[in-house]
């Protein structure tokens, strides 16, 4: 049986950040975004997301920010290539599901992958925000905060889009 990673949600999160599926590293140690060159718990922080730095091992706590985890998928991989496109067509279809009920103000997808995945290959370009929902949540992309993440290469690079991102939640909260 292959390990898996808890999600981290609530009800009424303010944002629910999706990764595609858990690393291998991630699943070995049960927390999400574990991966040795993983930016995404610092860039949490840089972009004042959170007020205090947060491990993976304390990812619990991002509930009281009003942010939680999931991912399209629970099976863990090297690549999220290895997932079959009926994995990843069954993992959405959860995942909207998942959105109507926990209903979050916002959907961040985690890496254009995902995104371009769930509406076409032509879907608009870039992070940011998107004009489509998912389970009636808006949608903002952030970059991947892999450090393999080769179109965002650096921590600054993918940091821009944390920092957009918390612009447009504050917006939206206002």
């Amino acid at each position: 049986m292959e390990p898996k990673l808890s999600d981290i949600v609530g009800p009424n999160l303010r944002a629910l950040f999706v990764g595609i599926n858990p690393g291998l590293r991630s699943a070995a140690l049960g927390h999400n975004f574990a991966g040795k060159g993983n930016h995404f718990w610092r860039l949490l922080f840089a972009a004042r997301l959170v007020d205090r730095p947060i491990s993976f091992a304390e990812e619990r706590q991002l509930l009281e920010y009003g942010l939680g985890i999931t991912n399209v998928c629970a099976r863990p991989s090297r690549a999220a290539s290895e997932l079959t496109r009926a994995e990843f067509a069954a993992g959405a279809r959860a995942l909207e599901r998942k959105v109507r009920r926990l209903g979050p103000r916002t959907v961040v997808l985690v890496g254009l992958t995902i995104y371009q995945q769930m509406f076409g290959r032509h879907a608009e370009k870039g992070p940011g925000a998107k004009p489509q929902t998912l389970g009636g949540a808006p949608i903002f992309v952030v970059s991947n905060p892999s450090g393999l993440n080769a179109s965002f290469p650096g921590f600054e690079s993918k940091l821009v889009w944390y920092r957009a991102l918390a612009e447009w939640l504050d917006a939206s909260d206002a």
